[in-house]
């Protein structure tokens, strides 16, 4: 005997839901007997036992001040300062770089050029 399953699922489906459509109907809300603290009085007619409001004062609530709190005051800088060449380094690395390049290249000129502009930018740069 075979089983189409599609058709098994469709009627399991089907009774499930009218099982889930018929459970407010099973659920005895109005008729006596049903739940156990309807056995001695009647559905109908339920005693209501009401307290009356109690008001309170409602609690104060004092806070301290927040704390102040100040910025700190601003800091000024002066102008910036620029370091001026010095003159003298740069023409005293200039000699001194004439004098080492005309001492390694034999006294050529091309060499005593070179030794004369290196010196120069070194001196220069060791003044700053």
């Amino acid at each position: 005997m075979t089983t189409n399953k599609p058709r098994l699922l469709t009627i399991a489906g089907v009774a499930a839901s009218a099982l889930a459509v018929a459970s407010p109907a099973l659920a005895h809300d109005g008729y006596p007997y049903a739940h156990a603290h309807y056995r001695f009085a009647n559905p109908g007619h339920r005693v209501v036992f009401v307290r009356p409001p109690v008001f309170a004062p409602r609690p104060v609530l004092v806070y301290r001040p927040a704390p102040v709190y100040y910025a700190p005051a601003p800091v000024y800088y002066g102008a910036p300062v620029y370091a001026v060449p010095n003159a003298v380094a740069t023409i005293g690395g200039a000699i001194a770089g004439a004098a080492i390049g005309g001492a390694v290249g034999n006294g050529r000129p091309g060499a005593i050029a070179a030794g004369t502009v290196i010196g120069a930018v070194i001196g220069n740069g060791l003044a700053r």
